[in-house]
């Protein structure tokens, strides 16, 4: 019974606490009368003994819901008087502005009154369109614990604007109260007047000083403090509450992420297992080897393609959305940023499956060198069995826009081999001792060494003697010999060649294989001949010395058959009468 008094008092205390903001609204606004009427109910419903609130910070409470009644009231005046006026574009605006501060303050009387976090669906953005609100559906997951993991410094950082925000709002608000507080002072000289402008002013001097009453923005001030506060000095920190979301992202998602990729890389290996049983029956072996190439890229296409509808759909199955919107995420992002290498792609491709302008097994041309096209993978694998170091790879790209062409049998890959000995237009004569992709290094007599980039010294047109040679030498007669030089000197010069130089010519593999001696043209002071020895391979490495032993045995014949070898001559034919 004792009680039941006690409620009972309580009520009556409520109700008369009601009709008191009853006439307070009454006295605001007769126009909005539900609305206060609804107000000054919710209040006494507040107003009741409720075990978590102590009684001060109930009045506290419903004095802040009062001021936002009273600036609830003035944004709504504001709006009616503003419909009154001329439809304009920024009256339109203005209306629009304090239709959503009105809204905003509803929200926040709603959210005060029932101690709940409310969300503003009145202030949402207007519905967008299926493709976008489709991803933000997919991404929402990923967004959500990025969210979470900034959840904290982000109220930090809204709540200190906001307070900024309301110490200046705050100081405008002061500024104006005072202003209209001290022309309050004039009001006894107008109060009774029936006057429509004195009647006016005083309703406009009541509305502007609801509008800029301080205190519901020293509430708003003093809320936001508090809610800082509390977060600051919460026990846990920024670093703590990153390292709890990296742990429990591990600890409920570690198992699911484990099981995706074991699930991933045993399908890959099943897969690539599969297509080795297929390639062993040799059931492309009578198609052409493009066919089979095109097969392995098609084959890999589908494996991975397999491979990642197995991965999601694991994901699926243990409802990890985060995870799937995760690999959405970087599988949108390469197939976004690839796009622009699309074509390149496309023809590297091409060239892998053996289907482009370069093709394996036969020979393409790369930095001026002739290169048998070994493989195209991943890579291109190129061989030249002349050069050191003869295997080079290049990147598929590199031959885009190349071309190759089918191999002639028995055709040379390089103008020499290491150990050959060579004769350059630029007069160099040695033996080559290095020769790769990059250079080629030749031993001059001497020992001494020439060095020539591989491109130098392929347009140097390298003279290769190692495999034979022959030389030309022509010598000059005097005219006296004009009658025999037809048959009986080249004959003469011929048998004596061969006595004299007899080593040269004997055994089974003689070095000079070759010997002809033909008269070739009468020049001004002589009559020359022509003498052609071929020389086997093997004297390559005595080139010069066996020509100027050729020469010596010329002059010996000469001496000891009496031929006479001219130097040129010039006659001079003199006048008979000089001129005095």
């Amino acid at each position: 019974m004792i009680w039941f008094q006690l409620f009972k008092q309580k009520i009556i205390t409520n109700a008369k606490t009601a009709m008191s903001f009853w006439k307070l609204s009454a006295f605001l606004s007769n126009i909005h009368f539900t609305r206060l009427a609804f107000t000054s109910f919710l209040i006494l419903f507040v107003s009741l003994p409720v075990s978590s609130f102590s009684e001060e910070t109930n009045l506290k409470l419903q004095r802040h819901l009062i001021l936002i009644t009273k600036k609830t009231i003035v944004f709504e005046k504001e709006i009616d008087a503003l419909r009154k006026k001329s439809e304009t574009k920024e009256n339109l605006q203005k209306i629009i502005d304090l239709q959503t501060q009105i809204d905003r303050l509803n929200l926040n009387f709603d959210s005060r009154a029932t101690n709940l976090s409310l969300e503003d669906s009145s202030l949402k953005k207007k519905e967008k369109s299926p493709w976008t609100k489709q991803l933000e559906d997919i991404t929402a997951p990923l967004l959500q614990a990025i969210r979470d993991l900034t959840e904290k410094p982000r109220k930090v950082d809204s709540l200190k604007k906001r307070i900024s925000s309301l110490e200046n709002t705050l100081v405008i608000h002061k500024k104006a109260s005072k202003n209209l507080t001290e022309l309050e002072s004039t009001h006894k000289k107008v109060e009774n007047s029936s006057k429509i402008e004195d009647k006016r002013y005083l309703s406009r001097l009541a509305l502007l000083q609801n509008k800029y009453d301080p205190e519901l923005t020293r509430l708003n001030l003093e809320e936001a403090k508090k809610d800082l506060k509390e977060i600051l000095f919460s026990d846990e920190s920024l670093l703590d509450s990153a390292k709890n979301q990296v742990k429990d992202f591990f600890k409920n998602r570690g198992k699911n992420l484990l099981i995706t990729i074991t699930t991933f890389c045993g399908f890959w290996w099943l897969l690539n297992r599969l297509r080795r049983w297929i390639l062993r029956l040799n059931l492309f072996a009578q198609l052409s080897p493009a066919f089979g190439k095109l097969f392995s890229a098609a084959y890999n296409i589908f494996i991975l393609i397999i491979c990642l509808i197995v991965g999601l759909a694991c994901l699926y199955f243990f409802n990890d959305w985060l995870l799937i919107s995760l690999i959405v995420m970087i599988l949108l992002l390469v197939a976004w940023t690839s796009r622009q290498y699309l074509p390149t792609f496309l023809q590297e491709i091409k060239l892998i499956v053996n289907l482009g302008t370069v093709r394996e097994g036969e020979r393409f041309i790369w930095n001026s060198v002739p290169w048998l096209v070994k493989d195209i993978g991943l890579s291109a694998i190129l061989v030249n069995e002349n050069l050191q170091g003869g295997e080079l790879r290049l990147p598929v790209r590199d031959l885009i826009d190349k071309h190759s062409r089918p191999v002639v049998e028995g055709e040379p890959w390089f103008p020499t081999k290491v150990k050959d000995w060579v004769i350059l237009n630029d007069g160099s004569y040695g033996c080559v001792k290095h020769q790769t992709l990059e250079q080629v290094v030749l031993r001059m007599k001497g020992d001494s060494l020439k060095f020539y980039s591989t491109i130098e010294f392929m347009n140097h047109s390298p003279l290769n003697i190692s495999a034979g040679f022959r030389y030309c030498i022509e010598l000059g007669l005097d005219y006296k010999v004009q009658g025999r030089i037809s048959e009986e000197i080249p004959r003469l010069i011929e048998n004596g060649l061969k006595n004299i130089l007899a080593k040269f010519f004997a055994g089974d593999s003689p070095d000079f294989t070759f010997l002809e001696i033909r008269f070739d043209n009468p020049a001004a002071s002589s009559l020359n001949l022509m003498i052609v020895v071929h020389a086997d391979g093997k004297c390559a490495d005595r080139y010069e010395e066996n020509r100027r032993e050729i020469q010596t045995a010329l002059v010996q014949i000469c001496n000891e058959n009496n031929l006479t070898i001219p130097f040129s001559q010039l006659t001079i034919n003199m006048a008979d009468n000089p001129p005095e």
